[in-house]
């Protein structure tokens, strides 16, 4: 085994001098409480080939990373050599305005990219956790979305191709810049999501939206978790077609005095059309029973829906572990109820199904209780027919129980992916679901 002093060297004939991260930077790339032997950060894709091509034969683990934002996701790594940085590639390749579509490196941050794109009234529509520093590639390869998934989708429907490169250093390339991309297996979805397991993603082609000229937001509390889901379901069927519908629950919002179950709808589009959603839906909101109905236009209007957009957003130093739950839209109402006093904030998306938990860890938790209740929790939320994934969690908790859960009958095929693209499994080792 290399010693770091010794890799260091090895790495920086590859990367040069300016492609080690210095020590004091090393930090923002430490997990788990796990520090890499070195952090690296090429400059190119030919500095990825060769040390891809060196860590496959040197048998050396390696982790691809954007800005570091999800790198608390996943199990317990026995050991990390080497963590690839890519925010030195961070260039936008193509643009076509005319045609709504991106092509850029992996390492560009998206509120860069948003920068760019709004000079033509476009934007790229995702709006994950973290947006002022997380990068596309991340975004991507961990398949992060936000509340705007309900009008536009995530990732898997607005990449239109990519090049990602192996770990025996050769790159290749999946679908295509144009949006009717429809020949041959789709690849794309392969690498999407799959956190960096089966190759290092360089380059992506994404689908774009144009600015909506008019946005706007309906928030409205209830009595009752019940009445805030069931109202926000009717959103959600009818015609108004919001952009999210999203419930909040003991989350202090600024525009009520009092944290009762709260509903936070978005709209977008020209003034007339989001004038006429939102009279529809408070029309319909007051018809269910709301407590307040408020209007948020303008700077109010960002900030809440910062508030909605970074919900999921966890600084590990502060002590707080985050649960994502996947259930049948009309489940939610129950859940979130039954789990009203087991959790000091909650969000769920209603249109997505997506039920967000935070969980606050202090010096007093007790690990092994925490992890029962949580394995109790899967098991009720898997008898639903849904998923429960650990997002964020200290090693503590990481350590009693498997942040991805069962996946049933796909485990053989996933290891079998696994193997054809990283036979030793040196790309994110150990951290994805069943270890791969």
């Amino acid at each position: 085994m290399e010693t770091s002093n010794s890799l260091s060297d090895e790495l920086k004939h590859i990367v040069g001098e300016s492609g080690m991260l210095p020590k004091e930077q090393v930090s923002a790339y430490t997990y788990d409480g796990m520090v890499p032997k070195v952090v690296i950060a090429p400059s190119s894709v030919q500095e990825i080939q060769n040390i891809l091509r060196f860590v496959s034969d040197q048998s050396l683990s390696v982790m691809p990373a954007g800005a570091g934002t999800k790198l608390g996701i996943g199990n317990l790594a026995e050991e990390t050599d080497i963590v690839l940085v890519m925010t030195r590639l961070n260039k936008v390749v193509e643009y076509e305005p005319a045609d709504l579509t991106v092509t850029v490196e992996a390492g560009i941050r998206l509120a860069e990219l948003q920068t760019e794109l709004a000079q033509h009234r476009q934007f790229l529509p995702l709006n994950p956790p973290y947006a002022d520093r997380c990068t596309i590639g991340g975004i991507v390869a961990t398949n992060a979305s936000g509340p705007l998934r309900l009008q536009y989708g995530t990732p898997r429907n607005l990449v239109l191709g990519m090049h990602v490169a192996h770990i025996n250093g050769t790159v290749v390339k999946s679908g295509g810049k144009v949006v009717k991309n429809v020949a041959g297996y789709d690849l794309n979805k392969l690498y999407i999501g799959a956190f960096g397991t089966l190759g290092i993603i360089t380059e992506v082609t994404l689908k774009l939206a144009p600015l909506p000229a008019h946005q706007a937001i309906l928030a409205a509390q209830f009595q009752s978790i019940h009445d805030t889901v069931n109202t926000g379901l009717s959103i959600v069927s009818s015609q108004t077609l919001p952009s999210f519908v999203n419930l909040f629950v003991n989350v202090p919002i600024n525009q009520f005095e009092e944290k009762k179950p709260t509903l936070i709808v978005g709209f977008a589009g020209d003034s007339e059309t989001v004038a006429w959603q939102l009279n529809a839906t408070q029309t319909l909101v007051e018809q269910n029973g709301a407590l307040g109905v408020q209007i948020i236009e303008g700077e109010s209007r960002v900030n809440i829906s910062h508030v909605v957009q970074e919900f999921p957003a966890v600084d590990n130093a502060h002590g707080t572990s985050l649960v994502k739950i996947n259930l049948k839209r009309s489940d939610i109402a129950e859940f979130a109820e039954q789990l009203r006093k087991e959790t000091n904030e909650m969000m769920a998306l209603l249109g997505n199904g997506v039920l967000y938990l935070k969980i606050i860890i202090n010096s007093n938790t007790d690990f092994q209780r925490l992890a029962n209740t949580l394995t109790e929790l899967r098991q009720r939320v898997i008898d639903l027919g849904g998923n429960l994934i650990i997002e964020t969690a200290p090693p503590e908790l990481k350590r009693q129980v498997d942040v991805w859960g069962p996946i049933g009958s796909t485990e053989n095929l996933m290891k079998q992916v696994k193997a054809k693209f990283d036979a030793s499994g040196l790309l994110n080792s150990g951290r994805f679901v069943s270890s791969i």
